[in-house]
């Protein structure tokens, strides 16, 4: 399986396009020949329906974020890969940085919720108050007299909590 670091042998087996992020084909299995050249792998909707690219290697599925990442950096991501721009599916290096958990959820642009309030803002009578989790912590923001207001306050503190992943 793997003789030397991981990237030599993901480099053995796929040719990566350094622009797209897509990986290609460049030694497929015995039992299919006709795959190569052919880009590898396939969209698969995970548990929690966020598509992701994916591609099974020696019988094991890897998501192409991480062997995009292990071929550019030669070794693979710990904890996890962060999609900078928040689209799954858009694996270019430039797109890719190394995160741990709590720095990719921080990257979600929208969490589905029953509320048509923006994110981090909710109804409190008539008025609105913003608040913010960051690291098992709750931060109220404020309390304000329209949503924009208070969603406003929300984008704020995320940038100053959440930094580059805001």
């Amino acid at each position: 399986m793997r003789q030397d670091s991981p990237s030599d042998w993901l480099f053995s087996r796929l040719a990566l396009d350094v622009v797209t992020g897509r990986v290609y084909w460049r030694n497929p299995s015995k039992y299919h020949a006709e795959k190569l050249g052919i880009e590898a792998g396939t969209v698969w909707a995970g548990t929690r329906s966020t598509p992701y690219w994916v591609v099974r290697l020696d019988g094991k599925a890897y998501k192409r974020s991480r062997i995009v990442f292990c071929m550019m950096h030669g070794r693979w991501p710990e904890p996890c890969v962060d999609h900078i721009n928040g689209d799954s599916l858009d694996d270019r290096p430039a797109n890719l940085r190394e995160a741990t958990l709590t720095e990719n959820a921080w990257n979600h642009k929208r969490r589905a919720k029953r509320s048509l309030l923006p994110m981090g803002v909710r109804a409190l009578g008539s008025r609105y108050q913003a608040r913010i989790a960051c690291n098992k912590m709750m931060h109220c923001l404020g309390v304000f007299d329209t949503p924009e207001a208070a969603a406003d306050a929300y984008q704020r503190a995320r940038k100053e909590y959440f930094r580059e992943f805001a």
